[in-house]
């Protein structure tokens, strides 16, 4: 699994966008997981696939809706040919200045809680027709379009509130918002410090290290976010360039297991058999 930030740059004045995306299932690749500093609505308009979070896989087909936190790393899977989306994206602070309820179905969750919205529900069509209305806004850009989108995304996170008000529980504490972002400023660091030195014989204590963690917290933490040990994801990360390394290189294997960050072949061998469920063979393309 790969995780990173996807850097989503929004207008600072009206820190907002929506597109229609056209994800191809030829452009699938299960181990690469992102997030973003904004929060997301989407919907499928046609198409089916799926969608990992939280360690659940949500599958999605047309109508069907999903939503995302600003400290949610997610992916997808697309599988029919191709799968159409309407994306939507927004800065916290575009509404949290207003109210900050309007944030609570993205920062405060029950254990019941669902990123997917099935088409089913009775509020699903109406928060998709106020979707398309801002999508036709948001293209004309005629005067006094930010108000009208302002205004529909006011509509549809409280429709949100109501929706998932049955699943939070009286009294629960829960994370912060600051916690959460700072927390996931410091894995973002720790993904990049891993992602640099992940041939080398690096350990957990180095990593929590340098993001300036306890090693429990980090663990904790680390499998909380990505659904996965911090030694799974590194392990992960090592065969992912052994494969790429056996089908682009004439390299022996000897070498691609060093080059790769495993320094004991018969680990090496072990570790590959127990992930793959066969030893390692030549696929040179």
């Amino acid at each position: 699994m790969l995780i990173y930030r996807d850097n989503i740059i929004l207008d600072k004045d009206f820190p907002f966008a929506i597109n229609q995306v056209q994800l191809k299932k030829a452009d699938n690749c299960r181990d690469s997981f992102h997030w973003h500093s904004c929060c997301e609505i989407s919907y499928v308009e046609s198409g089916s696939g799926s969608y990992f979070v939280n360690g659940r896989q949500y599958e999605m087909e047309a109508g069907d809706m999903i939503i995302f936190n600003h400290v949610e790393p997610h992916g997808w899977l697309v599988e029919s040919e191709e799968m159409l989306m309407t994306v939507m994206v927004f800065s916290t602070e575009l509404v949290s200045n207003l109210n900050y309820d309007y944030l609570k179905p993205f920062v405060e969750r029950g254990s019941n809680f669902k990123n997917k919205i099935d088409r089913e529900e009775l509020l699903t069509s109406d928060i998709v027709h106020m979707v398309k209305e801002i999508y036709n806004e948001h293209q004309a850009q005629k005067q006094g379009h930010r108000l009208l989108i302002l205004a529909d995304m006011l509509r549809i996170l409280t429709l949100l509130i109501r929706y998932y008000q049955k699943d939070l529980e009286p009294g629960r504490t829960t994370e912060t918002l600051t916690d959460k972002k700072y927390n996931m400023k410091r894995l973002e660091e720790a993904f990049h410090y891993i992602n640099s030195h992940y041939t080398e014989k690096i350990t957990l204590k180095e990593v929590a290290e340098s993001v300036f963690m306890s090693e429990n917290y980090f663990s904790f933490y680390f499998k909380k976010i990505t659904d996965t040990s911090f030694m799974d994801y590194v392990t992960g990360l090592r065969l992912k360039r052994v494969n790429e390394l056996m089908k682009t290189t004439d390299m022996s294997m000897y070498e691609i297991a060093m080059e790769s960050g495993f320094h004991n072949m018969a680990n090496f061998y072990r570790i590959y058999k127990k992930h793959v469920g066969a030893l390692p063979t030549r696929r040179r393309e």
